[in-house]
């Protein structure tokens, strides 16, 4: 499928605040986009979600394969959960050819993420949320990747991201020390006009949705 030509399932969504610079008014407001896009994921049809799914896919191993990431990359990705997108064979895959991967782990509320490394043979276990992570990560040093993958609840024209809201992803990159290259994948229908962003809202550099990829740069 074309990405320029695959339909898009339009959810409705509140309309923006009527003031932006209220804190509490912008908090409200992102907890509704937020349930409403979450609502839409879960009831994609499955006639548009397969083959949208297909294409990100397909488009996700394109930028992996490319010379705008460290060759043999490792790539801290996601384990799908309500509904997100299932980039688990793209990660087999870029295993197969030389790569690495990793997944995140809650080590605790209001703390960074760590990520450890995964391939298609680690057992997994239940974590926070009910996530699941690698068995091995209680025996092994943290890993750190060069390129993220982040699931999108939404996210705007300047490549900010809308989560979840617990801040995990953001504390994250932060505690770093260096931006990796952050890619966001999601549906096309979660596309706003504008999160607008807090102060400590982390831009992604790769945008992927089943209408193509984008770039908003370093």
């Amino acid at each position: 499928m074309n990405p320029q030509h695959s339909p898009v399932y339009m959810p409705n969504l509140p309309k923006p605040p009527h003031n932006p610079d209220d804190a509490d008014t912008i908090a409200d407001w992102r907890k509704q986009v937020r349930k409403a896009l979450l609502a839409a994921r879960t009831d994609m049809p499955g006639d548009m979600r397969v083959p949208a799914v297909a294409v990100i896919c397909q488009l996700l191993k394109d930028v992996l394969a490319s010379a705008d990431l460290p060759a043999k990359a490792r790539v801290g990705f996601y384990w799908p959960v309500q509904g997100e997108i299932d980039v688990t064979n793209v990660i087999g895959a870029h295993i197969a050819k030389g790569g690495q991967a990793a997944l995140p782990v809650v080590t605790a509320r209001h703390q960074p993420m760590v990520f450890h490394r995964w391939t298609p043979d680690t057992s997994m276990v239940t974590g926070f949320a009910n996530i699941a992570i690698p068995a091995t990560q209680a025996d092994q040093e943290p890993v750190v990747p060069d390129v993220i993958l982040a699931p999108l609840v939404g996210f705007d024209q300047q490549g900010y991201r809308l989560g979840y809201g617990g801040g995990f992803f953001d504390r994250t990159l932060e505690a770093l020390g260096f931006k990796p290259v952050v890619i966001g994948i999601g549906f096309a229908h979660a596309r706003l006009n504008t999160i607008f962003p807090h102060q400590y809202d982390v831009p992604m550099d790769i945008l992927i949705t089943e209408q193509g990829i984008e770039y908003f740069g370093r």
